[in-house]
């Protein structure tokens, strides 16, 4: 379906001949073959009006709006947008119109939409020049009765709120699990999505859940550590009598926090966590001894037992490598950018949050040790976040466009994942400085807001038939 990026010019009634209501050049009108001179609907975002074409004297991808229609669409004048005709329907669409959903404003140094700030103005600039009307609200921005939203955009150099029409697709930034369980969050995403709005990444990951989802993919499979829920005393029991050592992981954590490291030494035990000033350890003659420590920590919340991995390391600290997998223009998983993450003072994780450092990836894999085996690549290193992207998408419910794959490599050079963040990190100081250009990352998102506009009905994404006829058969 093709489209083109047309300048918007909203004009007085008076301006237009009786009965007009939009005017486009004669090269769009051609291009798109629309209809002159009889009804057809113009929709933009969600919001639809009824109109006539006529074509106007220009030479440039340009259309004239008439001030009421604009108004009844929240159109800004002056922007640019792709327009696209569907034969079928005989409808207009100008977009897309693209909203970053956020929990709240704050009053922070960092900006009004805090340490996502850098990138919540990085998106709405970038979204110009592509055609894009994008903005950043909340849910108590959105006026379902008139299908609008008070939308922030950035505007002669400051925040500005609008009255936008419904956004086409919406990216979810919500910052908690609190935020997005809310009865009345739900709500609101459930209607989105049901009045056809595209809302990707609707969701947190559960550890679980997405190792049961892996789990059932072969070429998955083997990139799994294994995996038990903690289920008392006996789930450790029975991991450390097959493996030296175990990590438990919070079922719904992240940034490494609420993460333990259970050794077993011939008859004695040790825990260790991290905390931002180092690692803590404490020794135990007995399990049962460990598990009485452990117990008030790991029964509140779901938790995870999973087997410990005999990874190569920096200096003696953890290395493991961030991946960010974005859909692209295609709709199609690619690799923006993977980085290595090193922890610090010999901490059981590498997260930024708790002091680790980013380091190019060729390095990281240069400068860590021991190696009993083959050396991945970077390229293999990619290969595998595509697989692992395709298959979590093949095996799970919802719709996502960026995530944030965590992978390890042990000394035979094996590549093992440890996790899949559906919300990967906004504001690592070290990836999001300040830049003149907009970063490979937000070109990816908008990239795919206008795949989505152009392809509508395709938000589900691209299943690989292999992953599809390899699924295993799950136990019922």
């Amino acid at each position: 379906m093709s489209h083109i990026c047309v300048g918007i010019q909203v004009d007085e009634m008076s301006d237009f001949p009786s009965g007009s209501q939009l005017q486009i050049s004669p090269k769009i009108q051609q291009s798109l073959q629309i209809p002159l001179r009889s009804p057809i609907s113009l929709q933009v975002g969600q919001k639809t009006v009824s109109c006539q074409v006529q074509t106007f004297t220009s030479n440039g991808s340009l259309i004239r709006i008439r001030k009421d229609v604009a108004e009844q669409l929240h159109v800004p004048d002056g922007i640019q947008l792709n327009i696209r005709y569907d034969n079928k329907t005989r409808k207009i669409y100008l977009g897309p119109v693209f909203g970053v959903l956020i929990s709240k404003l704050y009053r922070s140094p960092e900006g009004m939409f805090g340490s996502t700030s850098s990138f919540c103005k990085e998106v709405v600039q970038g979204a110009k020049s592509k055609g894009i009307l994008a903005f950043i609200f909340t849910l108590n921005d959105l006026d379902r009765e008139n299908q609008t939203v008070k939308g922030w955009r950035w505007v002669d150099g400051k925040w500005v709120q609008r009255v936008l029409p419904f956004p086409d697709t919406i990216y979810n930034r919500l910052g908690s699990r609190k935020d997005e369980n809310r009865f009345g969050a739900q709500d609101w995403i459930k209607n989105l999505k049901k009045n056809g709005v595209s809302f990707f990444n609707e969701h947190f990951l559960n550890k679980w859940q997405v190792h049961e989802a892996l789990s059932s993919i072969r070429e998955a499979s083997p990139y799994l550590p294994y995996t038990q829920m903690h289920k008392g005393f006996n789930s450790i029991k029975d991991a450390l009598e097959r493996f030296p050592q175990v990590y438990l992981k919070p079922a719904n954590g992240s940034l490494g926090i609420g993460i333990y490291r259970i050794t077993r030494n011939g008859n004695r035990y040790s825990s260790h966590y991290s905390t931002m000033s180092g690692s803590v350890k404490k020794e135990f003659s007995t399990l049962s001894g460990l598990y009485k420590y452990l117990s008030p920590k790991i029964s509140r919340i779901s938790y995870l037992v999973q087997q410990g991995l005999n990874l190569v390391k920096v200096g003696g600290n953890p290395l493991d490598f961030r991946s960010l997998a974005q859909k692209d223009s295609s709709g199609k998983w690619a690799v923006t950018s993977i980085v290595g993450r090193i922890g610090q003072n010999r901490s059981i994780v590498s997260n930024l949050a708790r002091g680790g450092t980013i380091v190019p990836v060729t390095k990281a894999l240069r400068s860590a040790s021991p190696w009993h085996g083959e050396r991945p690549t970077k390229s293999q290193l990619e290969k595998v976040s595509i697989l692992l992207a395709n298959s979590m998408e093949a095996s799970m419910q919802g719709h996502f466009a960026e995530l944030g794959i965590d992978l390890a490599v042990d000394t035979q050079g094996r590549i093992w994942l440890l996790e899949i963040n559906a919300k990967p990190s906004k504001n690592d100081k070290q990836i999001l400085t300040e830049q003149k250009k907009t970063r490979p990352s937000v070109k990816k998102l908008l990239e795919y807001a206008i795949y989505l506009f152009e392809e509508p009905g395709k938000s589900s994404g691209y299943i690989p038939v292999s992953l599809r006829k390899t699924q295993k058969k799950r136990k019922r």
